[in-house]
């Protein structure tokens, strides 16, 4: 099956294509998911392929039950100012995983994207094609997941910007998203308190806006508390924080 697949990989975006798999309607670069397949069995694979204007990110994130070694296949083909370029490739990982999906324009006007996932045992897989963004802050640093974990409590800090899958999120609905997970104040602790990663529940304590000053200010405790670089350190690994709002560079984060 693994020889069978890799052969069909080879492939995969024009008989997607030609199989009717990708949609004409193009989805905003602000989106979350964009296309997702699911299979279970021995062996068990899906193909999934979406269209999407000005992509900043592509990101494919492959799942199974029970976590198991994955190959996956993926394509791109990407346009901007009449000229296209195609770029694919596959790789073998242990699910849960996230990659970010190289393109080959720093903003194309438009990307066709695809990726197919089989599990090596049996059970369930689950593709998911995603657009995504960092979240750049004070001295050039990124809010970052560094061990790049879906486990409650898993500590929200700063990293040398890299555009790597730690630091892949998605604005969606007011919750900063990584991985399925949403990126909360812990224990809803107020002024100081810990940013660490929750489950999406649409609390107050991880539904953020962000502003004219460019301030994620959090949604609980009146909106009076934003993300924070506390201490405006320089140095990668320090753990973000919500702190009382006051427009200054440590609170300063851009999505890009």
């Amino acid at each position: 099956m693994m020889l069978k697949f890799s052969r069909m990989s080879a492939c995969l975006l024009t008989g997607l294509l030609a199989a009717g798999a990708v949609t004409a309607s193009a989805t905003a670069a602000s989106a979350t998911t964009l296309k997702s397949c699911k299979a279970t069995g021995t062996n068990a694979n899906c193909a999934t392929a979406a269209v999407v204007k000005s992509p900043g990110t592509l990101t494919v994130t492959v799942n199974s039950s029970p976590h198991q070694s994955v190959i996956v296949a993926w394509d791109s083909s990407c346009s901007q100012g009449g000229s296209t370029k195609q770029e694919k490739g596959t790789f073998t990982a242990t699910a849960p995983v996230t990659r970010v999906l190289p393109h080959a324009f720093a903003r194309p006007d438009s990307c066709i994207v695809a990726a197919a996932g089989e599990i090596t045992g049996s059970g369930a897989i689950a593709v998911t094609l995603s657009t995504s963004h960092v979240i750049k802050g004070f001295a050039n640093l990124c809010a970052s997941d560094t061990a790049n974990k879906t486990a409650a409590g898993t500590k929200i800090e700063t990293a040398a910007c890299a555009n790597s899958a730690p630091e892949q999120w998605a604005f969606s609905h007011g919750e900063l998203v990584h991985l399925g997970v949403c990126m909360t104040d812990k224990g809803g602790a107020g002024n100081g308190g810990k940013i660490v990663l929750g489950k999406c529940t649409g609390a107050a304590s991880q539904v953020w806006t962000h502003n004219a000053h460019q301030e994620y200010v959090l949604a609980a405790h009146g909106g009076t508390l934003c993300l924070t670089d506390p201490g405006s350190a320089k140095k990668a690994g320090t753990q973000l924080v919500v702190a009382t709002c006051r427009n200054t560079a440590n609170q300063h984060w851009t999505l890009t």
